[in-house]
């Protein structure tokens, strides 16, 4: 039997932290007044979307609440659940299963004296936190837990865009690029024939100060990339530059003139005269076979970006336009992937051959912007090459599979104000989920809701 008298304060403390009743204004121990579990059940939400015609269409759907957990906190008397219930979730009627000793009723916080027999058929009003009064079976002693259920104010799948700054430092630029690296934003212009830089805090992006920088004359800031901690760019003559800090360039000894691409964390990509190359240390650069002809590569119009699917395969997207005059008949941009599930696996860049029945190829914009956000894809840019097809940032093009169809969803839209506007225009995803867009002189921050929720 010694061995049961160790557990014996621990089981008596218990009793009393899970079991604690109020009578009058004494506390008792009992085992007969509390809740021990309590579950949602279906819930209605109201889904707002565009139908075929462009029109916004309503409609109910009923889900259960179940899959959110409501946590019963025993010692500060709270019921809630820490992952809200979807946005547009209606919880003025929702039933809910209680697991208890004794007898419950509840009433409103504000409406003290007016109490209703719970009952697990009965449909409870959750719009407002609401009081659970638990009495043990003999009325003698009774427990209060405060009672709220949680739901999102804004809609998860709305992705919203602010305005954050419109500085006119770099107003006239010909050329911009922008990258988040060392815990603030860079942008780097071409203006006048001059290479300039402006940096900015994160995560506001609000004041933007010029930078002094030097050995970058010639740069063609659009190869701008951030790789193993520092930047690189190429010149307009090819030779590739690298700083340490951003403001002093120096030059990195190469083979051979190149263009630089894109970055992963396994390599820096570029391209020139009809390869492209990938290098591992920065110096030796090794050209990478391509599965079709190179004259279907880009050469203007280059974008690039790298990410790892959530499968861990780690892929590359590169798009852009061959000229107009030489290629009157491109309908699309040239799109090429690179993919390989690991870092040891060989890889090839694949072209996108546009299949007859495929109306949703990427859009050949002038200026295209390629950026991974949430999962998707997203392209942008001017107007198209044609002039016709497509305005100057006339919307966000969304690929959910890894470039081979871009539709307009609803979903991630353009900010209204840049619409039809022919500026030079930059993008970069930093921290998973701000999408920054510099579009001339206006610099402009959207995220998507549930990416950044700080409420409920």
């Amino acid at each position: 039997m010694k061995k049961y008298v160790g557990l014996l304060p621990f089981v008596l403390c218990l009793s009393w932290l899970v079991c604690a009743c109020k009578e009058d204004d004494d506390a008792v121990v009992s085992t007969d007044c509390y809740i021990h579990s309590f579950e949602l059940g279906n819930v209605t939400r109201q889904i707002t979307t565009t139908n075929s015609e462009g029109r916004d269409t309503t409609y109910d759907i009923t889900y259960s609440a179940s899959y959110y957990a409501m946590t019963v906190d025993q010692l500060e008397g709270k019921i809630s659940n820490k992952d809200s219930l979807p946005y547009n979730s209606r919880v003025n009627a929702v039933l809910a299963t209680l697991q208890y000793s004794g007898t419950v009723v509840y009433r409103k916080v504000d409406e003290e004296g007016t109490w209703h027999n719970y009952s697990s058929s009965d449909s409870i009003d959750f719009t407002n936190p609401l009081v659970f009064r638990v009495y043990s079976l003999d009325y003698t002693a009774w427990r209060d837990y405060l009672v709220e259920v949680n739901v999102h104010r804004q809609d998860g799948d709305e992705f919203s865009w602010q305005k954050v700054a419109e500085p006119g430092l770099w107003d006239g630029a010909d050329s911009l690029k922008i990258t988040a690296w060392n815990s603030r934003l860079w942008l780097f212009s071409r203006m006048n024939g001059e290479t300039r830089a402006f940096s900015s805090s994160l995560p506001d992006g609000n004041d933007w100060t010029e930078q002094t920088v030097s050995g970058c004359d010639m740069a063609d800031v659009t190869t701008l990339v951030a790789w193993n901690g520092r930047l690189y760019m190429s010149q307009t003559d090819g030779t590739l530059l690298m700083s340490d800090d951003g403001l002093v360039w120096n030059t990195v000894q190469a083979d051979h003139p190149l263009r630089l691409l894109a970055a992963d964390e396994t390599g820096l990509y570029a391209m020139a005269d009809g390869k492209i190359y990938r290098t591992v240390d920065g110096r030796t650069w090794v050209d990478e076979a391509l599965d079709e002809d190179p004259a279907l590569l880009p050469s203007r119009d280059i974008t690039a970006t790298a990410y790892t699917q959530e499968n861990g395969m780690r892929r590359i997207l590169l798009a852009g336009n061959r000229p107009m005059a030489d290629y009157p008949s491109d309908e699309w941009a040239m799109l090429w992937s690179r993919s390989t599930p690991d870092v040891e696996t060989p890889s090839h860049w694949a072209y996108f051959n546009v299949s007859p029945d495929n109306p949703y190829a990427c859009p050949r914009l002038g200026g295209l912007n390629l950026v991974r956000y949430d999962e998707v894809v997203l392209a942008f840019g001017g107007a198209s090459l044609d002039g016709v097809s497509h305005k100057p940032l006339d919307g966000l093009y969304v690929s959910e599979d890894n470039g081979v169809t871009w539709k307009t969803n609803g979903v991630y839209v353009m900010p209204e104000a840049l619409s039809g506007q022919e500026v030079p225009v930059t993008s970069v995803v930093e921290s998973g989920s701000l999408l920054w867009i510099v579009a001339g002189g206006q610099v402009w921050r959207g995220q998507l809701n549930r990416l950044g929720f700080t409420n409920r």
